[in-house]
């Protein structure tokens, strides 16, 4: 039997295709998402440096990495016998994207590391 009537087709393709659609969308937001907050703890990690050449001491860096920060950010700083001092700046970000959390991990941590030398 063959149908003339294919009134409901486009219907049909439109629900089989919108939680493909739906799925990009959320995709497209935690790259994004990812993405702005590694940039924002490279920024941060500059402060610190400049801080750091300063003098200031941890907490005043502690409290400068999370100031303005929507999430919670760890300052690891490993001072070397070669003059040079690790900064590590970590935070953890909420995905959104049903699936990509069981992937990545939820919350997804996000890890910044410099090197940089000191007197």
């Amino acid at each position: 039997m063959i149908f003339k009537n294919k009134k409901g087709q486009a219907l049909i393709e439109f629900v089989m295709l919108l939680p493909i659609v739906v799925f990009i969308f959320f995709l497209i937001i935690d790259i994004g998402s990812i993405m702005s907050a590694k940039s924002h703890l490279e920024n941060k990690t500059s402060d610190i440096i400049n801080a750091l050449e300063d003098g200031k001491n941890y907490d005043y860096l502690v409290e400068l990495a999370n100031k303005d920060s929507t999430y919670h950010i760890d300052v690891l700083l490993t001072y070397g016998s070669d003059n040079f001092v690790n900064i590590e700046l970590a935070g953890k970000l909420t995905l959104l994207t049903p699936g990509l959390n069981k992937i990545l991990n939820n919350p997804y941590a996000i890890k910044v590391k410099r090197v940089v030398p000191y007197e």
